[in-house]
């Protein structure tokens, strides 16, 4: 048995806990309500914390069929640090700091390309290999002991997975083994039908004047379901009945269709990604949504504490071979996009009504209780690694 069975419950197990919350109509609390302060969401001490942390956690920059074969690059950025992927001569990607050892210059402009042979400093013109070593440095003897075998790129803790390439941003993190810290909900997500060699389809950025938490917290709770997206898919849905079961500081969630009640299938026939939305959240800040037959990935970049930039990345068994199977995918990117300027727009309102005064506290009911339970362990967190 892997170690993600001993996480997560068996289909089985799912089936009657979702039978019992659609009997009862309400979710299978494992905790209890409360209240949060409002000043978290607002401070500018609490985001310069969160985003030390953020640098030192695992988050997916893209998708695996960006970087297709060696000699592969990608250039881009994510809370400010500047980043190199590469895909290498053996088949897997490095990542680096994308910063010039000699005077700290972006080495690689944004954008992607193939067939890379080395990176070239537009400033100095210091030259690297593919795996970040400094192969050249004009006029050398200008730099009397230089040890050309410690300067060269900053590398950076990587990992392909349900594919999506992860970084670690903090390079003193270099050793972090990612595999080891999204643990056994990896696990369980790559072994869905599809994931192992998921293609990335319609990559977009987007952003949204709310705290980052603020996205966080409309994840962990279906209250809001049949009433904020009473104009998309909220008849596809149960109502208030999210199943949630946790994995760490990680989580899956499991948001019941109107199908499974009312079908009725029998245990052997319960397929759960056809009779709800399986959600898998990766602390602090990615989520990976799996329906029936592909998946939607998010990750949050913090801008400051008023204001986050969302990437998504639709993640397909193949990629679209004909025009009609284009049109499919798309309608599917357009109804999620839909779906989540819903939740976002609702954010944004929230936020502008922080500054008020009307509230010094949210309240949370106890089927709420995974948004107090998040912030709980975010706050953990901060106190563990010593952020100040």
């Amino acid at each position: 048995m892997n170690a993600a069975a001993l996480i997560f419950p068996r289909p089985a197990d799912l089936y009657e806990r979702a039978l019992q919350a659609t009997t009862q109509m309400r979710a299978d609390a494992q905790g209890q309500g409360g209240q949060l302060p409002v000043a978290g969401y607002r401070s500018p001490e609490q985001f310069a914390q969160e985003m030390q942390l953020l640098r030192q956690h695992p988050q997916a920059v893209a998708a695996s069929s960006d970087l297709a074969r060696p000699g592969s690059w990608l250039s881009l950025t994510r809370l400010g640090t500047p980043l190199l992927l590469v895909r290498q001569p053996d088949g897997k990607v490095q990542a680096f700091l994308n910063v010039c050892r000699h005077r700290g210059a972006r080495v690689v402009a944004e954008g992607a390309g193939d067939q890379a042979r080395a990176f070239s400093c537009p400033y100095h013109a210091w030259t690297y290999q593919t795996d970040g070593a400094l192969r050249g440095v004009p006029q050398a003897q200008g730099f009397a002991g230089l040890c050309q075998q410690d300067m060269g790129l900053r590398r950076l803790a990587c990992h392909e997975v349900a594919g999506l390439i992860w970084v670690v941003l903090d390079p003193q993190q270099q050793a972090q083994d990612i595999a080891a810290a999204l643990g056994p909900a990896m696990q369980d997500l790559a072994t869905l039908a599809g994931m192992q060699s998921a293609v990335g389809y319609a990559p977009r950025s987007y952003e949204v004047a709310a705290n980052w938490k603020l996205l966080v917290d409309g994840v962990f709770e279906a209250y809001h379901f049949k009433i904020a997206h009473q104009k998309t898919i909220a008849a596809m849905f149960a109502g208030n009945v999210q199943l949630v079961d946790e994995c760490g500081l990680h989580r899956r969630l499991y948001l019941i269709k109107a199908n499974f009640a009312r079908e009725q299938p029998p245990p052997e026939a319960f397929e759960p990604r056809l009779y709800g939305n399986l959600t898998y959240f990766f602390f602090p800040t990615n989520t990976v949504l799996v329906q029936p037959d592909h998946a939607q990935f998010s990750c949050l970049e913090p801008i400051s504490p008023e204001r986050t930039r969302i990437h998504e990345i639709t993640l397909l068994p193949q990629a679209p071979a004909t025009e009609k199977a284009g049109k499919y995918w798309q309608a599917n990117v357009d109804l999620y996009r839909r779906t989540l300027a819903e939740d976002y727009a609702l954010a944004e309102s929230i936020q502008q009504g922080l500054a008020s005064g009307a509230n010094e506290h949210f309240t949370f009911a106890s089927f709420e209780y995974s948004i107090p339970r998040f912030h709980a362990q975010l706050q953990q967190a901060l106190e563990n690694s010593n952020i100040k």
